[in-house]
């Protein structure tokens, strides 16, 4: 994607009438042009991003930082995206390719939108029995021999995190584990169990 970003020169327009017929000999080697201007601001960077991602069809909002950026061709600025709409945000690699005076072109590539900050899904509530059947599931799958477990009879909050402690005995074994929800989407739940 490319973007031109025209700054207006008017004023050395105007300027010019005034100083013609006037001829001198000046050592101009060293001297910058106020009109070709050696960097840009990271807002005005940030801003231009904005707009060639808005010609893509998406409202993101862009900030490239707070230092000038060299307008030099190939000098690439990674900058942070958010776009409220889908709350998502990603980086954007903002690179200026072409230089003519005070006016220049730059390229937008953007990374994949990850979502911003996704919110854990609200806990919701397991009955004893349900739990405990689980569990004895697996003690049963890692021991080999049928379980007995015992989570207690409240309901259990499930979260991801949450650890529940139960007692549990086998033919062989006899202990206190903990069950870990390693898992939870809002409908779905996968658990751990380990010895105390």
């Amino acid at each position: 994607m490319n973007a031109r970003i025209i700054a207006p020169t008017l004023l050395a327009l105007l300027a010019a009438p005034l100083l013609a017929g006037c001829a001198a000999d000046v050592d101009t080697s060293g001297a910058v042009r106020v009109d070709q201007p050696t960097s840009v601001t990271a807002d005005e960077l940030a801003t231009a991003a904005e707009g060639v991602v808005a010609e893509q069809g998406f409202d993101v909002d862009i900030d490239c930082g707070t230092d000038d950026v060299p307008l030099e061709v190939g000098t690439a600025v990674e900058c942070a995206g958010f776009d409220e709409a889908s709350e998502t945000s990603g980086t954007y690699t903002v690179t200026i390719t072409s230089v003519d005076g005070a006016d220049y072109g730059i390229e937008v590539v953007g990374s994949a939108a990850q979502p911003s900050d996704p919110a854990a899904p609200e806990p919701a509530l397991e009955s004893a029995a349900a739990f405990t059947e689980l569990v004895a599931s697996l003690v049963t799958d890692q021991t080999g021999e049928e379980a007995t477990v015992d989570c207690g009879t409240a309901d259990i909050e499930i979260f991801e995190g949450q650890e529940v402690r139960c007692s549990y005995e086998t033919a062989s074994y006899m202990g206190v584990l903990i069950a870990t929800v390693t898992l939870f989407d809002g409908s779905y739940y996968e658990i751990s169990v380990a010895d105390e």
